[in-house]
């Protein structure tokens, strides 16, 4: 089918480094240009980012918006010379790979010493916001048919009623998303479903995207009907303005994944971006992160709208993360999840 060649001619290109910039000019006479590469839509920081030159007006930011994997590869190409100062993604395998490859600096201050246990590694990564993984129906094109509240639910209903699902499938392309990679590599550890839905995916031409919020658009707009493991936090946002869609966290398991900081090794500025980070982990950064329409993490109860049903399983931030960055496995995989994919 053509999507499925499609997706195979993606493995074989270069990605495309789209990426959105925003420039914050300081509010008095400018001393340093803090550089933020960032994996999360600048929407949903800005609250955060203005709330921080309220405290540092002397410090204009440069605000690199990326998918999760362009990040990654544009901060490895860039090398030593990276203008970086923080990177702030929730792949929270690449993330901990760039760790583990030398690519961070540590911060250690009150506010990183108080963190729970499971919420940084090695005072070099931190969680700031947690971000639970949901399923996102448009109820209007759904008809007569209730919500499915679980996979297997869902899995039933697409057998059901195969047609009105056909080509209006919408998931993560993990061959461009970095996020979308770790969830995959996810969701195949908790059971069997996961690989029945891909192939009941494959069979309807699941169309496949990088972006949460792309595929929140054609949620809304009646371009499709289901939406499969999209970030909570950009599916709130678009359930509050699109009243005809509905949010499923399903109750056999909801993965939920942290967002990540961490401060490159030659960054030029590491004292203010650790000042950033610190200003996160505040309840006054905090409070602006909710502002922003993100979970918290340390009161990630704080503005939910969206609550699990069943189990959370939460994504570890440890070396279990790394195997599946292998380049053997990682071609594994993906070359297994196409196959799935294809009827």
């Amino acid at each position: 089918m053509n999507w499925c060649y499609g997706v195979l001619s993606l493995l074989c290109t270069l990605m495309a480094q789209a990426e959105q910039t925003v420039r914050l000019p300081a509010q008095q006479h400018q001393q340093h240009e803090l550089v933020i590469y960032s994996a999360t839509d600048y929407q949903h920081m800005a609250p955060l980012l203005h709330a921080f030159q309220q405290r540092q007006p002397y410090v204009a930011i440069r605000f690199e918006d990326f998918n999760s994997q362009a990040l990654y590869q544009r901060f490895l190409e860039e090398g030593k010379t990276s203008p970086a100062d923080l990177l702030l993604s929730s792949a929270m395998d690449l993330q901990l790979k760039l760790v583990n490859d030398g690519h961070a600096r540590p911060w250690h201050s009150e506010r990183t010493k108080a963190l729970p246990d499971g919420t940084h590694w090695r005072h070099e990564l931190f969680a700031v916001t947690v971000e639970p993984v949901v399923m996102v129906l448009n109820r209007k094109l759904l008809g007569e048919h209730d919500l499915p509240q679980s996979r297997q639910e869902l899995l039933a209903l697409l057998r059901q009623d195969p047609d009105r699902f056909r080509q209006r499938i919408r998931t993560y392309d993990i061959t461009q998303s970095g996020v979308g990679y770790l969830l995959a590599t996810q969701d195949s550890q908790q059971g069997e479903s996961y690989g029945r839905l891909l192939e009941a995916f494959g069979g309807l031409s699941v169309h496949l995207s990088e972006s949460s919020n792309d595929m929140l658009d054609e949620l809304a707009n009646g371009d499709a009907i289901l939406g499969y493991n999209l970030l909570g936090s950009y599916v709130a946002a678009a359930v509050a303005k699109h009243p005809q869609l509905a949010v499923v966290a399903p109750r056999d398991y909801s993965l939920m994944l942290m967002r990540l900081a961490l401060i490159p090794r030659h960054a030029q500025h590491t004292e203010l971006a650790g000042e950033l980070l610190d200003f996160m982990l505040s309840p006054s950064g905090q409070a602006a992160l909710a502002e922003g329409g993100l979970l918290p993490l340390l009161t990630p109860d704080y503005g939910l709208t969206i609550t699990p049903q069943g189990p959370v399983t939460p994504i570890p931030l440890s070396p279990a993360l790394l195997p599946a960055l292998d380049p053997l496995d990682k071609q594994g995989f993906v070359r297994s999840w196409i196959n799935s994919l294809v009827p």
